[in-house]
């Protein structure tokens, strides 16, 4: 059984699956808010789903983790929590980022370009599975052609999104919106485990790098 964890994007995401029949079968799945308390929630919502379906822990046997980017917190929790529980139960760990997750919950066979907020007015962008770029939204999609069959998944602020829209009807993209989009559950039993590579650990990732404000008290310098 897989279970995945999603804890990088606004919705958090737990989801199990079995592998033993084919198709795989969604098993269940737990979707929520972040609200920024993964430390308290993770534990027993995975219990919770657990003992709904009379499965234990013992029957996961893979684990997939959205190493990021995402929220700093929430992201380093839901990580660790993997990192752990793979160990305990001595079960196979897979990772995939933020981007990759979206891609394939897009389901298309179209080429598609991913775009995510990276913090202050940046964003990241990749394209089908290209070298992530990162840096102003109009600046880094003006090297994209017009291409009406380019599907195009975006997480960004209200004003990047407001930014992003002209551009849209200029280059003729499809904007895929978050309601179209399949659930992790969903996801693992369309693309499973294809392309993903066992790790002995996972480290998160990000765009950049935390911004930590630094305090007055010069005894904390």
């Amino acid at each position: 059984m897989i279970l995945g964890i999603n804890t990088a994007q606004k919705l958090h995401e737990l989801a199990l699956v079995a592998t033993s029949s084919k198709p795989s079968i969604l098993l269940a799945e737990k979707i929520w808010i972040d609200e920024r308390r993964d430390v308290e929630d993770l534990v027993p919502f995975l219990r919770q789903l657990l003992e709904e379906h009379g499965l234990s822990k013992k029957d996961i046997t893979d684990i997939v983790v959205v190493r990021g980017p995402g929220s700093f917190t929430s992201l380093r929790t839901g990580v660790a929590f993997a990192n752990a529980l793979a160990e305990g139960l001595d079960a196979k760990l897979y990772s995939l980022d933020t981007f990759e997750l979206l891609r394939r919950k897009a389901a298309t066979a179209n080429p598609t370009l991913v775009i995510l907020h990276a913090g202050g007015l940046d964003v990241g962008v990749r394209y089908n599975n290209e070298p992530i770029r990162v840096g102003p939204l109009a600046a880094l999609l003006n090297d994209y052609p017009h291409n009406k069959n380019l599907h195009v998944i975006a997480e960004l602020t209200e004003t990047q999104r407001e930014e992003l829209n002209p551009i849209l009807r200029e280059k003729e993209w499809k904007l895929i919106e978050g309601h179209e989009l399949q659930t992790m559950g969903e996801m693992l039993i369309t693309s499973g485990l294809e392309g993903l590579q066992s790790l002995d650990t996972v480290e998160p990732f990000y765009l950049k790098g935390a911004h930590i404000t630094k305090s007055s008290d010069p005894w904390k310098k």
